[in-house]
């Protein structure tokens, strides 16, 4: 009984190991990026700065 215990334990260990899933939050890598995404903003300069869009008012 404890075997089979241990058994299942292990196999939800590895089996957890798989289904971890990595999203990048990143909405930009360049300030190019940000126009082609929020090009309806055309009074407003758009950067992108740590991976965000940030935009400046002119």
């Amino acid at each position: 009984m404890a075997e089979i215990l241990k058994f299942f334990y292990i196999a939800i260990i590895y089996l957890s190991l798989f289904l971890v899933v990595f999203e990048d939050k990143r909405e930009c890598d360049t300030n190019f990026d940000c126009q082609q995404k929020f090009s309806t903003q055309a009074e407003d300069l758009l950067w992108c700065i740590r991976g965000y869009c940030m935009s400046i008012p002119n």
